[in-house]
């Protein structure tokens, strides 16, 4: 499934507001889509945030997302590039399991112009 490039400075919640999801520290840092490089396989997302356990008392936050969608033909120092699938791109489920599951992210802002397969 196509979708656009996903890159560090993309903006991202957790599944319940406002949770950030973020990648600390970019693995690779050669390759950029504008003057952020671009997420792969290798990346970590950690969650800092997370309102649920303000809803539902004793349940644990989230703190991490596991993306589940990346690409079969873009790699980027052979690891694959990591995909918001389109359209639509603004509040669109990612392809990602929260930790603890389901819980997946919501992307809310990512560099509409290079897409990977």
């Amino acid at each position: 499934m196509p979708g656009l490039l996903l890159h560090y400075g993309a903006l991202m919640m957790c599944a319940h507001p406002p949770g950030l999801v973020t990648i600390p520290a970019p693995v690779q840092q050669r390759v950029r889509v504008g003057a952020d490089p671009v997420a792969t396989s290798a990346d970590v997302f950690l969650v800092a945030g997370c309102g649920f356990p303000a809803t539902v008392p004793g349940a644990p936050p989230c703190t991490s997302v596991t993306w589940l969608h990346t690409s079969t033909r873009v790699l980027v120092g052979g690891l694959p590039v990591l995909l918001q699938p389109t359209p639509p791109v603004s509040l669109a489920p990612a392809i990602g399991v929260g930790t603890p599951p389901p819980n997946p992210p919501m992307v809310q802002a990512v560099q509409p112009r290079v897409r990977g397969m």
